[in-house]
């Protein structure tokens, strides 16, 4: 694009430093002008132009965005046409090599080589037969997998459902029991009734005390002497009976001393028969039968005797070496032999009754469909009993204990294999998380996550090929792969966590070492490179772990006679409590009778009686005692409704929380029910996603089988016609080859055609593109141009309303120095180092004429008439504000709108 940042055919005479730019992107003729102010010295008398853009609409945008898109998607046509132009001249490449194979063959046509020609043929029809059973099998794995994931679907949906009304239920029950819980508190009621009960008792005694000392002041008027003898005789049986009170107050605490200890001994009774006994017991884990082998890799006598002596200390790894791979081996009973036992074990095959079978394709493990670095638990049990039995019969050669398949060596090796596994998944997938741990790093992980904490070692063998050549994904092939992992252990291709020697691994598998570690689980994963792509085994081998589960055990009986002393002992308590309380009162009462009884005397010593006032004395203390046995009676009443309440409350409460138990119960299951179809459903899906990866690398196998049987067909027909009919064939062959290059030729004629029509469509796409960027670049300029208008068209009102209010208008800016705000400079003016702004002269007039260069779309002209030369001195230096904007016509917008204000752009600080 070409750009100009020249400002007119003049120059200024002096612009001040300011952010004064305007950028005008001409998306029609991809120009780019830039006027930016610096301070430059000019000349004046001289020419000014400014250019402005007419802006284009959203419409055009529209438009010129659809004509990119167009222009794109006729180069991606274009494309298909070369790449489908490519590929036929590849076809007839690969047509023309195989028609001149078969003329250099039908020229040298034998007898000899048409029966090579049709074993060759019937070998390869052979090979697709196999093939099209393969993809037949793959397409009902795919079928069935595909089934078993919807129905599994359903139950999980199902399961789902179930979880949810459980969850409504607990969340029901859980408020129903909030609701309830918030029971009537009728303690405050109880405890007004027991105030009001002593109140009245006490009322009751005033009473009695007053129709006494009523009855005592009447007898003193009729018999002073007497009275007085009788008032003597009632202190000394009032001192007698406050004697007997305040024995009788404390064996009344005393015993509720005594009361209250037997009540904490009974709890305490009860808490320790509550706790129960803890009890443990310890159990073997769960183990898995082992069968019998049909077959294991062959050990020479050489090497076990080479094994046997390195584990006793007398031997030396290289000579377990020369044993496995410098030592030629023959098999004694079929007679096959190899350069060494390494190669003899390493074909991936056994030799029986005149066939090859693959190793671990016996019974339907060549169509189980298996994601080997996700194993379903059958499928571990499955590998790991299998590589046990061929174990076992290695370790029948050289005399040691057999291994064991059971639930924690399957836990073991599980967790070992995914932490030692490079990549995620069999096709790489990225990393895993912890591919740079060394492999005892990696182990240590795998005992913790796997809660094993007996004996162990584990072993990696390294480098198995994929004998199949194609992936592997089946139950037969996964078998084939770890038996070659066994022999790569045997042979020192491993790494293991016992030790860095040579056939340490060897020693450990065939027991040699590690004795006791008898518990076996198996792993495999994938080894990827960008030069090959192979297989490693785990392998684990840890002491049988035996399992400890503590359980608490309550004697229910002891509990409930525990419960029923406790009980009476609270019940007692609560009696002497009660007790206490009434002995209190008595002995209240006893002090209250003798004061009465001493005052009485003494009034009648001092002639102090007043038979009216004891009179009024008796009808007030009747009058309380009818007040208050009114209020005790009603509070009675209120508390047995309470109670009522509380009890009719407490039941239903109870019941409340048992649905709860229950619903949380259900709830329970009916997520653990949910996690485990959940689980099944994630099996079934990648046991489907891998066989449909295994249904695509058949279907492709396929293919190649198809096109290698018809080409080997097709050259025994040639050869065979050759052998009696030669010049024919060759004539006929002459003739598909010279139709063939001819095609050939045809074609990259076309090939270059379609390569030039592409890159002239590539060029308008270009194009297209650059002008809709354009466009949509002066669209959105024009857009924050108006914005800013808006922003500063504000200012300016508000510097307008606070100058006609009377006001002195100031401006707020930014750390940028960008003007955000106008106040009053008479309100508030206390900041002394404030930035502020000159004022300038609004109305100044620009005596230079803009002349208007109109530049729009293609139907647009484009004209810029001459600028009328003007006789203007500089103007003083003046600093144009910084509004934030860059490369816009903001700029130069808002140095004229904020000049409206009446405000200038010279900082300076405030000295008073």
């Amino acid at each position: 694009m070409l750009e100009s940042n020249t400002q007119g055919h003049g120059t200024i005479k002096k612009l001040r430093t300011g952010a004064v730019i305007s950028t005008l992107a001409i998306s029609a003729f991809g120009v780019s002008t830039t006027v930016s102010a610096n301070e430059t010295e000019v000349a004046v008398n001289e020419p000014a132009t400014r250019v402005v853009a007419k802006v284009p609409s959203q419409q055009d945008v529209d438009t010129a965005k659809a004509e990119s898109d167009k222009a794109n998607q006729d180069v991606a046509k274009q494309k298909e046409v070369v790449s489908t132009t490519e590929t036929k001249i590849a076809d007839a490449e690969k047509s023309i090599a195989e028609t001149t194979k078969k003329v250099e063959e039908a020229e040298t046509v034998t007898p000899e080589k048409v029966a090579d020609a049709k074993a060759d043929a019937d070998r390869k029809a052979s090979e697709l037969a196999t093939a099209e059973k393969a993809v037949a099998d793959a397409d009902k794995s795919v079928s069935t997998t595909a089934e078993k994931v919807a129905d599994q679907t359903k139950v999980v949906s199902n399961a789902e459902k179930t979880a949810t009304d459980a969850s409504n239920k607990v969340a029901k029950a859980q408020n129903k029991v909030d609701s309830l819980s918030s029971t009537t508190d009728v303690a405050p009621l109880e405890k007004e009734v027991a105030t009001l009960t002593t109140q009245v008792a006490e009322d009751t005694q005033a009473v009695e005390t007053a129709q006494t000392n009523l009855d005592n002041g009447k007898k003193a008027q009729s018999d002073k002497d007497q009275a007085i003898k009788d008032a003597q005789t009632g202190v000394s049986s009032a001192e007698a009976t406050l004697n007997l009170a305040t024995t009788a107050l404390a064996n009344a605490k005393a015993n509720q001393s005594n009361k209250d200890k037997a009540v904490t001994s009974a709890k305490s009774a009860l808490d320790v028969v509550k706790q129960g006994v803890i009890e443990t017991t310890t159990s073997s884990e769960t183990m898995y039968d082992v069968p019998k082998a049909t077959y294991a890799p062959a050990l020479s006598q050489g090497y076990i005797d080479a094994i046997k002596a390195l584990a006793n200390g007398t031997g030396t790894a290289d000579a377990v070496d020369t044993e496995a791979y410098d030592v030629p081996y023959s098999d004694p009973k079929s007679g096959a032999s190899a350069d060494s036992l390494s190669d003899f074990n390493s074909t991936g095959s056994r030799y029986y009754k005149g066939k090859d079978i693959p190793y671990g394709s016996e019974d339907t493990d060549a169509t189980e469909i298996a994601d080997f670095q996700h194993l379903t638990k059958d499928q571990q049990i499955q590998l790991a009993t299998y590589v046990a039995s061929i174990i076992n019969e290695l370790r029948a050669k050289v005399g040691t204990k057999p291994v064991t398949v059971g639930d924690s060596s399957l836990k073991l090796a599980e967790a070992f294999n995914n932490y030692a596994n490079e990549y995620k998944t069999a096709k790489g997938g990225g990393y895993s998380e912890n591919h740079l741990k060394s492999l005892k790093e990696k182990y240590e992980l795998a005992k913790q996550e796997s809660g094993v904490t007996s004996p162990s070692v584990a072993i990696r063998s390294k480098m198995t090929p994929s004998f199949s050549g194609s992936d592997v994904t089946t139950m037969a092939q996964i078998k084939q792969v770890v038996y070659d992992g066994i022999v790569r252990t045997l042979m020192a291709v491993e790494e293991n966590t016992g030790s860095s020697d040579r056939f340490s691994g060897a020693l450990s598998l065939l027991g040699l070492r590690d004795s006791e570690k008898t518990n076996l689980g198996v792993g495999l994963g994938a080894m990827l490179s960008q030069l090959t792509t192979g297989y490693e085994t785990s392998i684990t081998l840890s002491a049988p772990q035996s399992t400890s589960a503590t359980t608490k055990k309550v004697d229910e009986k002891a509990v409930k006679t525990a419960q029923k002393a406790y009980d009476d002992a609270v019940k007692a308590s609560q009696e002497a409590k009660s007790n206490v309380q009434s002995t209190q009162t008595d002995y209240t009462n006893a002090e209250t009778a003798l004061a009465n009884a001493r005052t009485h005397l003494s009034d009648l010593l001092g002639n102090k009686t007043d038979v009216p006032a004891l009179e009024k004395a008796l009808a007030d203390a009747k009058g309380k005692l009818a007040q208050d046995t009114k209020a005790l009676q009603t509070a009675k009443e209120s508390l047995a409704l309470a109670k009522s309440n509380a009890t009719d409350k407490a039941k239903a409460l109870a019941e409340a929380k048992t649905a709860l138990e229950t619903a949380k119960a259900e709830q329970s299951t009916a997520n653990q029910s949910l996690e485990t179809a959940k689980g099944e459903l994630e099996v079934l899906t990648k046991a489907h996603d891998v066989a449909v990866l295994a249904r695509t690398s058949a279907g492709a196998d396929l293919a190649r089988k198809r096109e290698a049987s018809k080409e080997a067909t097709d050259t025994h027909s040639v050869l065979e016609l050759a052998l009696t009919k030669r010049d024919e064939v060759l004539k006929a062959l002459d003739k598909e080859l010279t139709d063939a290059n001819a095609k050939l030729g045809v074609l990259r004629a076309e090939l270059k055609t379609a390569k030039d029509e592409l890159a002239r469509l590539g060029g308008i796409a270009e194009a297209k593109a650059r002008g809709y960027e354009n466009f949509k670049q002066l669209k959105a300029d024009h857009d924050a141009y108006l914005a800013e208008q808006q922003r500063l068209q504000a200012l300016k009102d508000k510097a307008d309303a606070i100058r006609k209010a009377g006001g002195q208008p100031k401006e707020v800016t930014d750390a940028s120095g960008k003007v955000v705000d106008v106040v009053d400079g008479k309100a508030k003016d206390k900041d002394k180092d404030k930035v502020v702004v000159d004022t300038v002269d609004a109305k100044a007039k620009d005596k230079d004429k803009v002349v208007v260069a109109t530049v729009g779309t293609k139907d647009d002209k484009t004209y810029q008439a001459p600028a009328q030369a003007t006789n203007t001195k500089a103007e003083p230096k003046k600093q144009l504000p910084n509004t934030g904007t860059k490369e816009s016509m903001l700029g130069l917008l808002g140095f004229s709108l904020l000049a409206s204000l009446g405000l200038g752009y010279t900082k300076k600080n405030l000295r008073k």
